[in-house]
């Protein structure tokens, strides 16, 4: 598919099919040769939703290479899942479906921009920097001041990677220059067009954006923390995140999206309906293909961590074994005797998509406190983490507190010596399921935890993959352009701030 040379409506069509949603559901327009004529503002929600689905669901293989799941004994899988020797067709949607999102928020963002509306605006350009910093992170080099030109620029020129990063910096500065400019019409009595409801994420909370704009910086400097050739530009920009006064996302600040997911076909939480039931309460095929992981399972089993619990579920109705497997080796047992998805990842059909959870950004303060990046004590922030966590999977602070409390190496803040390896680690056991992008991307930039590498006996080369292909899409349309990038390698084609 050549997404450059796809129209607006015919992009706007594909996003719906990619959010995994029915026809009807959420449609910004029923005609799409109309689809211009759509108002910014309506445009955002879909845009939103598709950004949920796609973070929801793009990453399977990912919970196996971190040591979250593994294959069930009754399924067969693709020896590209399980050894790491994938093609150009692996992974696709992570690239194809982006750009189609990329495109309706250009599309948000053009339109809002004509209509003077700077909060959408602003909106719209943090999630475009969010998306491209998924694709940069994936694949490297990528098309980026060409890429949303349609017809204009059908085979868009690849930017190399920093230089992308770099000026994702500068647009989300932009987006918070916009959202300032807002303030000042509305203080002068101008008026100023909130989103609102239509702003599934943050319903036109506009402190909320401008602390998630903050996080992501945070995110994306932390990427880079390993490269002696970045602490430069590290230092200026944390200079601007202190200087605006925003902060990152507070305690309960989840970024996720909902807009009124229902148990109908095609309307259920993006995660639910692709790895729970389905509509009459019957598991998903790939419910019974995924299940726990032993890696996972031993820590925490060893920590004494409750959130074993819902993270998994017991086997057997016993409520209280749970059984996996390593990665690469196949079940020797049924399936209703190894783990499956728990209560806490698959709590409800209208339970919220996440795009950045609220422990995701006290583990990256946390870290950053730790290195002497910000301000806050260290200890506090990683703490506060874990509360998150344990607050978003159903349990209490309270039994955070009991968690973190224990004098055990990568559990309590005192009885370990690393304090990196443990917030890592410890952010590692949070973002089991739902955010395991994030956990790749830890461990590519620290080795962090040791995940063990897939047993299965066809895995050659003993390493986790640092990054994808780029896909055949590419191959098919953008043949000479993407082949200058040269010849890509899995395990030793590094993104720029790998280590």
């Amino acid at each position: 598919m050549n997404l450059r040379k796809l129209s607006i409506g015919v992009l706007a069509a594909l996003m719906t099919f990619a959010s995994g949603c029915q026809k009807n559901y959420l449609d910004i327009n029923n005609n799409p040769n109309q689809v211009t004529a759509a108002t910014p503002v309506l445009v955002l929600p879909s845009a939103l939703s598709s950004s949920g689905s796609y973070f929801s669901t793009s990453f399977t293989f990912l919970n196996l290479w971190m040591g979250y799941w593994n294959w069930s004994g009754n399924y067969s899988i693709a020896t590209s899942d399980k050894n790491y020797q994938f093609t150009s067709n692996f992974g696709t949607g992570i690239w194809d479906n982006g750009y189609i999102i990329l495109k309706n928020y250009d599309y948000t963002e053009t339109q809002a921009a004509s209509l003077k509306q700077p909060l959408v605006q602003g909106i719209a350009k943090i999630m475009k920097a969010l998306h491209f910093q998924i694709l940069v992170d994936t694949y490297g080099n990528i098309p980026y001041t060409q890429s949303l030109q349609g017809l204009a620029s059908s085979q868009p020129a690849y930017d190399n990677a920093t230089a992308v990063y770099e000026d994702l910096f500068k647009q989300i500065d932009a987006a918070l220059t916009l959202f300032s400019d807002a303030d000042k019409l509305a203080a002068q009595g101008g008026t100023v067009l909130n989103p609102g409801t239509n702003d599934i994420m943050f319903k036109g909370d506009i402190a909320k954006w401008r602390r998630f704009a903050n996080t992501l910086k945070l995110r994306m400097l932390l990427r880079q923390s390993e490269k002696a050739d970045r602490q430069a530009f590290i230092q200026t920009q944390l200079a601007t995140i202190k200087a605006s006064g925003y902060g990152f996302l507070k305690s309960g600040e989840n970024a996720a999206v909902n807009p009124g997911y229902a148990n109908s076909a095609g309307q259920q939480s993006p995660f639910y309906g692709t790895y729970g039931y389905q509509v009459n309460g019957q598991p998903i095929e790939a419910y019974n293909i995924n299940r726990s992981n032993k890696y996972a399972i031993d820590f925490y089993q060893s920590t004494n961590d409750p959130r074993l619990a819902r993270f998994y579920a017991p086997v057997g109705g016993s409520g209280t074994t749970f059984n996996g497997t390593f990665f690469g080796t196949i079940a020797p047992v049924a399936n209703n005797q190894t783990s499956g998805i728990g209560p806490g990842l698959l709590s409800d059909v209208n339970q919220p998509a996440y795009i950045m959870t609220s422990h995701e950004a006290f583990f990256l303060q946390a870290e950053a406190a730790q290195r002497g990046w910000i301000e806050g004590d260290p200890k506090t922030l990683y703490q506060q983490a874990i509360t998150e966590s344990f607050v978003n999977v159903g349990l209490t602070a309270a039994d955070a507190a009991a968690y973190y409390a224990q004098a055990t190496a990568n559990v309590g803040w005192d009885a370990s010596t690393n304090k990196i390896q443990l917030i890592v680690t410890q952010k590692w056991a949070s973002l089991n399921g739902w955010s395991p992008f994030e956990a790749w991307s830890d461990y590519r930039r620290l080795g962090v935890p040791n995940v063990p590498i897939s047993q299965d006996p066809s895995t050659s080369v003993k390493q986790i993959p640092v990054r994808l292909f780029y896909p055949q899409s590419e191959y098919n349309y953008n043949s000479s352009v993407v082949r200058q990038q040269g010849d890509i390698n899995q395990f030793t084609s590094k993104i720029f701030w790998v280590r």
